[in-house]
């Protein structure tokens, strides 16, 4: 049983672009241009380090250095022995991965992204799958394993108990309950991120109910069999796991 990757927003889109000013310098000055330039504006462009500071020009004895934005130009440039100022439009942010960096390097030289897609599935996401599919009646299904593959929750949908009873929520309830009996001499806020690094197997997509309590208990993957027609949280809509605003995100696998 294979899985698709959820992939971020924006995964193989143009980059969104930006006015840069670049300095045309002659190759005999750049080492001591770029040391000025880094003594004086070392931090100028640090929203954008994704973008290397020097590239080679089209003719050999030039080089090409990312200098200002325009509106900076006037106060910035006074120091500097530089031969031409041109403005190019270059990527406004950073790229997620190998293929979109291909297509960043195309306005200009660019430092490898973070993070790699599509990421390796975990080996025994397939074998948990089927146990749910074997297992399964009319109620939603899931299994929770740690990073040794060992399984430490198993749970079902309880909403025929309480409509909030989703099995995600149970699993949670149940894992908080097994982290404070294997840890009675610790705090219960010690164990608030108490899914860290744990896989979750489920038979239907998590809804948005569901979907924000994986990130609050730091989930490190999640992987689903049957995505939901409404109320989805891990879906190219929502995608709940990779909301920038948030403080963790979680990668996301799925079936159909």
């Amino acid at each position: 049983m294979q899985f698709q990757q959820l992939m971020p927003v924006g995964y193989v889109k143009q980059p969104p672009l930006k006015t840069f000013v670049i300095a045309k310098i002659k190759k005999e000055n750049t080492e001591k241009q770029i040391k000025l330039y880094k003594q004086k504006y070392h931090q100028y462009f640090y929203q954008h380090d994704y973008l290397k500071l020097v590239k080679q020009g089209k003719e050999k004895d030039h080089v090409l250095m990312l200098f200002c934005f325009p509106e900076d130009l006037e106060k910035m440039k006074v120091d500097f022995e530089v031969e031409e100022y041109i403005e190019i439009e270059l990527p406004s942010i950073a790229p997620i991965h190998k293929d979109q960096k291909s297509l960043y390097n195309d306005y200009w030289n660019i430092l490898h992204p973070n993070y790699e897609y599509p990421h390796k599935q975990n080996k025994d996401a397939a074998l948990r799958m089927q146990q749910i599919l074997d297992t399964k009646v009319t109620r939603n299904k899931c299994i929770l394993y740690d990073e040794d593959n060992t399984i430490v929750i198993e749970a079902e949908d309880e909403t025929h108990i309480n409509n909030a009873r989703h099995c995600v929520m149970v699993a949670m309830e149940k894992l908080a309950e097994h982290n404070k009996n294997e840890n009675q001499q610790k705090h219960f806020h010690d164990l608030q991120y108490y899914a860290k690094e744990m896989t979750l197997v489920i038979y239907f997509e998590p809804c948005i109910m569901c979907a924000m309590a994986l990130v609050h208990s730091r989930i490190k993957e999640v992987y689903y069999y049957q995505k939901r027609v409404v109320d989805g949280g891990l879906n190219d809509q929502l995608q709940l796991n990779n909301l920038k605003q948030l403080n963790h995100k979680y990668l996301v696998f799925y079936q159909h």
